[in-house]
């Protein structure tokens, strides 16, 4: 095709897709309401504070984020969300590829009622998968209990524990996004052509070669949506670290969107707060760039 070619058939989708915004613009003006104004609003916080001498908000700039830069809470914070987000979405990764495979296998038996029950922990709310794990993971819980069993005399505290809190919570955090992303895996290897992995193997392509060099580049784009989306939800989870040890021991767990929330609605430092906010957007606009780079291109 030629550059000229590219641009006539750049110009005939740009005047059939316009049809369509007359019908998008209602779903436009909704989401505007209910995102793009949050979020004026949020910014708007992080440069006005609303002092109570003056009654009145009072412009302070950048004033927010140059005390960002000078919490160690924050950092710790911000450390430990990359590590909650990078060893969750790995592990995540791993595993639902594992189980995917075996759910993708014509040798397994009850594959329907395998998949079935794989949607189980995503079927469940993630307060009451938060308190499971919290209960398992007491002094005197399930975990324990089984360790005691077997012969370990001090069984860790998992909870109470600054090595262990953040790592606990990566656990029960895992096994919620299991089922989304084994079935994302599921669907794309279920699009791979049984020819090509018949041809590889003639070809003397181990398992393993055939996995990583003909299966995983042939579902690529479902790879990148999956960790893409579980990038930012991890990033952003909140329920699994308030309940089960609410940032603690001393900020041993916290994690961004919980130190947020405890500066806006706890300490009552709501520009604070939003500054943290924005700093979560600015870190998940770059998984949302490399998203479009990658997928939509």
């Amino acid at each position: 095709m030629t550059h000229a070619d590219a641009r006539v058939r750049t110009k005939r989708s740009w005047r059939e897709e316009k049809h369509a915004i007359p019908f998008l613009a209602p779903a436009l003006v909704v989401l505007a309401c209910v995102s793009a104004y949050p979020l004026g609003m949020g910014i708007w916080q992080v440069v006005y504070a609303y002092k109570a001498l003056a009654r009145k908000n009072v412009f302070t700039g950048l004033e927010n984020f140059a005390l960002l830069f000078k919490d160690p809470v924050f950092f710790r914070a911000f450390t430990n969300s990359l590590v909650w987000t990078v060893v969750s979405v790995a592990a995540m990764f791993l595993i639902s590829y594992v189980l995917a495979t075996m759910l993708n296998s014509r040798y397994l038996r009850f594959r329907r009622f395998f998949r079935a029950a794989t949607l189980i922990p995503w079927a469940i709310p993630g307060v009451v998968v938060s308190l499971t794990w919290r209960y398992m993971f007491l002094s005197g819980g399930p975990v324990n209990s089984v360790l005691s069993a077997i012969g370990v005399a001090h069984p860790p505290a998992w909870l109470t524990d600054p090595q262990l809190a953040l790592w606990t919570c990566i656990i029960a955090n895992i096994w919620m996004g299991l089922p989304f992303v084994t079935i994302m895996l599921l669907a794309g290897l279920q699009s791979v052509e049984g020819d090509i992995l018949e041809a590889a193997a003639i070809d003397g392509a181990t398992y393993l070669q055939s996995q990583a060099l003909v299966v995983m580049p042939s579902i690529k784009k479902v790879i990148l949506i999956v960790l893409t989306l579980e990038a930012i939800w991890t990033f952003n989870s909140f329920d699994i670290v308030f309940v089960m040890t609410k940032g603690g021991p001393g900020s041993a767990s916290m994690t961004l969107p919980l130190y947020a929330y405890q500066n806006a609605f706890m300490y009552y430092q709501a520009g604070y707060g939003a500054a943290i906010g924005v700093v979560i957007l600015a870190v998940l606009l770059l998984a949302v760039v490399f998203y479009i780079r990658e997928v939509l291109q």
